[in-house]
């Protein structure tokens, strides 16, 4: 079959070609300012996800402290076993006054329904000292260590303090990488301080809030260094888990890149969600974790 086409015709296919392709461009295309809230908020998951779960492991901060203190291991010895994991192999030693623990995933593979691999070494003293403030400090190292579509490697201290009689979980990430989904790595150091805030109930564990500050600095995916600071206290409530997985539900994070607007992530009203803006230059966008 032949087709003739005359001059307008063939102007307008072109158009629509070249209009086509544009749209496709828009589409797939990441602002430099989405990539680094997209990174900051890839930083901001992975470490909550680690924090998360070595506070499992030992069944809250208390029983790493007792289990220290009782020397409970993953055999039931103590008070306290360590959480059992059917994807990892979990070891407990003790040498010159310290416990390392050990979770090793050995080569990256499905289990569970998720990504594992990479290793994740604890290092705590054997004896906690006894004064006024009876506290301690982890030393946590992370070797390609996972548990979902991304890995972590890194430096990581979890120091337990009082404050004005109240206990701060204090965290810092040193020399710290993330790899992502798609290959690309984030570099980068972080401090953190949370508190428990009981809501009036220290029996009843449903209704505690997780507040949250700190400040991070990185070099993104795309190359481009930037900071982020909690500029409003991020809240995680433990009543949200079970719909949001732990994801903040309140608080700010200012992010602000060199020769770049500054970009506010709002974590909302405190509604049990994963949704959270982005806003650059005027213009905010909603977007929802997977």
């Amino acid at each position: 079959m032949k087709i003739n086409l005359n001059g307008q015709k063939l102007a307008t296919i072109c158009l629509l070609i070249v209009t086509m392709a544009a749209c496709n461009q828009d589409n797939t295309s990441v602002s430099p300012e989405n990539v680094t809230a997209e990174d900051n908020q890839a930083i901001l998951d992975e470490t909550e996800a680690v924090f998360t779960y070595n506070e499992d492991l030992f069944g809250g901060f208390s029983g790493v402290r007792e289990a220290a203190t009782t020397g409970a291991d993953s055999v039931g010895v103590g008070m306290r076993p360590l959480k059992k994991d059917n994807c990892a192999t979990i070891t407990r030693t003790q040498a010159n006054g310290v416990i390392t623990i050990v979770v090793d995933y050995g080569t990256p593979r499905d289990c569970d329904g998720r990504k594992v691999g990479g290793k994740m070494t604890t290092q705590i003293p054997l004896r906690p000292a006894t004064n006024a403030s009876g506290l301690f400090t982890q030393t946590i190292t992370y070797e390609k260590f996972q548990r979902g579509p991304r890995t972590i490697s890194g430096k990581h201290s979890v120091s337990l303090v009082l404050e004005n009689g109240k206990l701060v979980t204090k965290e810092s990430f040193t020399q710290t990488s993330i790899t992502t989904e798609n290959g690309k790595t984030i570099l980068f150091n972080s401090i953190k301080a949370r508190k428990t805030d009981t809501k009036g109930t220290p029996l009843n564990a449903n209704d505690d809030e997780i507040v949250i500050t700190g400040s991070t600095t990185a070099t993104g995916s795309d190359g481009k260094t930037f900071a982020s600071t909690i500029t409003k206290s991020i809240i995680v409530k433990v009543a949200c888990r079970a719909t949001s997985g732990g994801f903040p539900v309140m608080g700010i994070i200012e992010i602000v890149c060199p020769e770049k607007p500054k970009s506010i992530v709002d974590y909302g009203d405190g509604s049990c969600d994963r949704t959270y803006t982005v806003t650059t230059n005027g213009v905010t966008e909603t977007k929802i974790r997977k």
